[in-house]
């Protein structure tokens, strides 16, 4: 679908964040593998792009070359490696800037953040007012990507001047926001599912909407060759892992069954021994 659409049309491809879940560091690599593979433009970092730690996500620069955004995060000790508060991205002829923000709430809650160098999110109103006053005079467009909700995020862009245009966190669906008066605000469904459409263009007086809506990504649309290929990937080695588990707890149980209760016992106590050394380093 994008491939289509870039044929015809300039293309600026975003996200808002929240893109990883708990289940692996596999899965949330590939998913920035894909990314990188469909020609994103930059990611805003949420709360959940760090639940396997800063480190995994400057390890997983090797994979991407677009830029993680967080403009109103504040490293602390350590910095953000590939995360920047804005970039500026050319398409059409147009200079248009990309900010993100997060909520505080949501960086507070992110799991062993103690362990991030004093990782945390700026109140978004003055980091953002702050940084618009730099970005603004250096282009056409400014694009705001935040993990707030559509409300929040509508007061959050009309309490600023210098927004064009807004997108929100996706939900479970599809929410048509109340139009703003100098900013146009969008939001999109949760786990890919939907694919956001804006087309603006410029003539002598400035730049205007020239359509916006939703493209719904189901089986009707090509798959991405590449990403097909990744996920593949990705569900063998699953599947994979799962029969190795599967095969090594049946090994486990006969053996169990062919030890006298005192040898299984002794086997027990040694593998919980075991388990708290490893536990303790």
């Amino acid at each position: 679908m994008i491939e289509s659409l870039r044929k015809s049309e300039p293309v600026v491809l975003v996200d808002c964040g929240g893109l990883f879940d708990a289940t692996s560091r596999d899965k949330a690599e590939v998913l920035l593998t894909a990314m990188e593979a469909m020609g994103y433009d930059a990611l805003n970092l949420g709360g959940p792009e760090f639940f396997y730690g800063a480190d995994f996500l400057a390890h997983a620069r090797s994979h991407v070359s677009f830029p993680y955004i967080a403009s109103n995060l504040s490293p602390g000790g350590n910095r953000l490696a590939g995360a920047r508060q804005y970039v500026i991205k050319q398409a059409g002829g147009l200079r248009v800037a990309i900010l993100g923000v997060v909520p505080p709430e949501e960086v507070d809650l992110i799991p062993g953040r103690e362990r991030m160098g004093g990782l945390a999110a700026l109140p978004p109103e003055p980091a953002l007012s702050k940084l618009l006053t730099e970005v603004r005079p250096q282009a056409d467009l400014v694009v705001l990507l935040s993990r707030y909700d559509v409300e929040k995020t509508s007061a959050l862009v009309q309490s600023l001047t210098g927004i064009d245009v807004a997108v929100s966190a996706g939900s479970d669906d599809v929410f048509y926001a109340k139009p703003l008066e100098h900013t146009v605000l969008l939001q999109t469904g949760s786990q890919g599912r939907t694919l956001g459409l804006l087309r603006i263009a410029r003539d002598g007086t400035g730049i205007r909407v020239v359509d916006r809506g939703h493209i719904r990504l189901d089986r009707t649309v090509p798959d991405h060759a590449g990403v097909a290929r990744l996920v593949d990937g990705f569900k063998n080695a699953q599947q994979l892992r799962a029969a190795e588990a599967a095969a090594q707890r049946d090994r486990d149980l006969r053996q169990g069954l062919r030890l006298s209760p005192q040898e299984f016992m002794e086997q027990y106590q040694k593998q919980q021994a075991e388990t708290k050394k490893g536990e303790a380093r």
